[in-house]
């Protein structure tokens, strides 16, 4: 995971945190999280950034962790039918 800082130009703009899903209000520069290769995922709030890098990257990873579905199955009771 990266942190970029970028100038936003776009001031007052409310954007949805990726980490927390909380709507912020952009200031001056605005922070995004990024893999290793630099593709971009999101901005970053104010809260969120003040926990730390580490629990940042925690939690960034946790999102991209692949999801895994589990499907329980009822068994069914055959019951014959007798004419």
């Amino acid at each position: 995971m990266q942190l970029q800082v970028e100038h936003n130009s776009s001031l007052l703009q409310k954007k949805s945190c990726l980490i927390c899903k909380q709507l912020f209000e952009m200031t001056e520069a605005k922070i995004i999280i990024c893999n290793e290769q630099g593709t971009y995922y999101g901005e970053v709030c104010p809260k969120c950034l003040g926990k730390g890098f580490g629990w940042l990257s925690d939690r960034f990873e946790r999102l991209n962790q692949p999801k895994t579905i589990v499907i329980e199955q009822t068994p069914v009771l055959e019951i014959p039918i007798s004419a």
